[in-house]
């Protein structure tokens, strides 16, 4: 989407293109971001969250490179060290480090809120993802207008000399909480150490800014649905008929295993849970 989009009305429009680097991000992510932009010409401002400790002051932004961003999760920390442990109770990670910080930027820069379009990279075959604030809020879907389905999308990319290079199962997130369990549980196999941030995040800040909504049985705050700690999702792949994810697999409805894929797992800006995405641009 931002590829067509620079393509066909960078001459006629001022465009900005930002990504907002939690530092939880798969590091072929940023690769992806940085080669795009090395490609075919962006101007991509990279950012991250710089959190102010202080009640009542909100996340504000930081300009990065792709050299200087974060490969550590110091940016998701610092909201965790405010905000506690994000989960289904409390699911603001992407608000804050994602669509706060691109605020913060693009109000230096001039550009306030509803003066300019934000377009979303939902496809016509997810059009029913479209937020119902869209017309408000100013959220365009250019590849909802153009028709572009995922094979669609495929094919583009598959014209291209690189690629992002993730299984489907792995996304960009290295092990976020809004995966289906059967994806953490394969992931746990493959590779478990993208868990051990998230471990010591769990052994960290589990006791802090603990809510009704937050609230584990065990009395924590963790991440995963159902209350899950990590020892529970490495602990999946041992039970009796355990299949993993591969590319292609088709979920099973009932299973709750499979809970969470799809559009369970959608963390676009302006989806009316209020996630955000890792990519963002902006029309004017």
């Amino acid at each position: 989407m931002t590829k067509k989009l620079h393509e066909k009305i960078s001459s006629t429009h001022e465009i900005t293109t930002q990504f907002s680097n939690t530092g939880r991000e798969d590091p072929r992510t940023l690769d992806f971001v940085h080669r795009c932009d090395q490609e075919f010409g962006w101007g991509v401002t990279w950012l991250e969250a710089e959190v102010d400790m202080t009640p009542g002051v909100g996340v504000r932004h930081r300009i990065v490179d792709y050299k200087s961003a974060s490969r550590d999760g110091r940016p998701f920390e610092d909201y965790i060290r405010k905000y506690g442990i994000p989960n289904m109770g409390s699911p603001q990670c992407t608000t804050r480090l994602k669509e706060n910080v691109m605020d913060s930027y693009r109000r230096s820069i001039g550009w306030m809120p509803r003066t300019f379009d934000t377009a979303i990279g939902i496809r016509a075959d997810e059009a029913h993802r479209v937020s119902v604030r869209a017309l408000e809020a100013r959220f365009i879907y250019p590849l909802v207008e153009w028709g572009w389905t995922k094979d669609m999308v495929i094919k583009e990319v598959l014209s291209w000399p690189f690629d992002l290079g993730l299984k489907e199962h792995e996304g960009n997130c290295m092990d976020c909480w809004k995966k289906s369990f059967r994806k953490l549980a394969t992931i746990a196999v493959e590779a478990p150490e993208r868990f051990d941030w998230t471990r010591e995040m769990e052994e960290k800040y589990g006791d802090f800014k603990v809510t009704d909504a937050t609230r584990s049985p065990c009395g924590r705050r963790l991440f995963f649905r159902g209350h899950k700690t990590v020892d529970d999702i490495f602990n999946l792949p041992n039970k009796p008929g355990f299949k993993p994810f591969v590319d292609g697999y088709f979920p099973n409805e009932e299973d709750p295993l499979d809970f969470g894929v799809g559009c369970g797992e959608s963390c676009e800006v302006g989806s009316d849970e209020r996630y955000g995405v890792q990519l963002e641009l902006e029309l004017e």
